[in-house]
């Protein structure tokens, strides 16, 4: 039986089929509870001229179609970038068991790099997560492809902003104006350099090759991020995708190991955030029953 990594090759190879198509290079495949592959998809939004062809959605209806059932139950849907939410929404609808997923999305993923809807807790449906598998190639094709797609249009001064899965975006998004495209004679921040060493996407030079603990208590600061905690989890992803051809295993796993610690700190401030709010409504209730019973003894 193949384990995940050849399954996932079996996705890249229809990202690459989209790619040659002309679109983004996002593949899918789903695997029955008997570990048949019953469903391969390709990013297709072009092709087919639908906002909805994304890679996981075309995958989720050739499957339902092959079980004739709209619930996928026991079946593993495999996919080279993090689900976006709408996806995300799909694959807990037709009730997909597990997902394994290679390279994160910070700018629109719903796995948990942006937005939580997989395995939201109001949710009634629960999805086995499996992320970072073939990250490494799945991130540099995905980096590949955007870096030649804005050389091209930069040439062709045709610049603009759109979705990861539509033309240009993401992690590797280059949203542009015409105020800006009138400053693309400037070179690049050594901040976010689309030519990523293991040391350059950071301010604070050399951050990334310290210990995790000290990743993650960097990254949630207001100094290094002063949105908080998760816009420091973003920047982490962003670094992982676009240096991780650079990086050694080890150090993979130790940067992985960071992003478990800032979990717990983004999942502690939420508590914290939560208890701060029913204490002010509590607070509140104490006052407005003051003020009625005081209204009374004046009465």
């Amino acid at each position: 039986m193949m384990n995940d990594e050849e399954r996932m090759q079996l996705a890249i190879a229809e990202a690459r089929a989209a790619e040659a198509a002309g679109e983004v290079p996002v593949g899918a495949v789903i695997v029955s509870a008997e570990g048949e592959v019953i469903a391969r998809g390709g990013n297709r939004v072009l092709r087919s001229s639908d906002p909805t062809a994304h890679a996981e959605i075309v995958a989720l209806r050739a499957a339902g179609v092959a079980l004739e059932n709209y619930r996928l139950v026991g079946c593993t849907l495999y996919c080279t970038l993090e689900p976006c939410s709408m996806c995300a929404g799909a694959i807990l609808h037709a009730r997909i068991a597990r997902l394994v997923y290679a390279a994160s999305d910070p700018k629109a993923g719903a796995c948990g790099s942006v937005l939580s809807v997989m395995n939201h807790p109001a949710l009634n449906h629960r999805v086995e997560l499996v992320e970072g598998v073939l990250s490494a190639e799945c991130g540099a094709m995905l980096t590949n492809f955007f870096r030649a797609r804005r050389s091209f249009a930069h040439s062709a001064n045709v610049l603009r902003g759109m979705s990861i899965r539509d033309v240009d975006g993401g992690e590797f998004s280059m949203a542009t104006t015409k105020s800006s495209a009138k400053k693309s004679t400037t070179p690049p921040s050594r901040r976010w350099s689309a030519k990523v060493d293991t040391d350059s996407t950071h301010p604070d030079q050399g951050l990334f090759l310290k210990g995790p603990r000290t990743i993650a208590n960097a990254l949630a600061t207001k100094k290094v991020s002063p949105k908080g905690p998760a816009s420091g989890m973003r920047m982490l992803n962003f670094y992982i995708n676009r240096a991780g051809k650079n990086l050694t295993k080890e150090r993979i796993a130790e940067l992985e190991k960071a992003k478990k610690i800032l979990s717990g700190v983004i999942a502690k401030q939420k508590d914290m955030q939560a208890a701060k709010k029913s204490s002010a409504k509590k607070s509140s209730a104490k006052k407005s029953a003051v003020k009625k019973s005081a209204k009374k003894k004046s009465a």
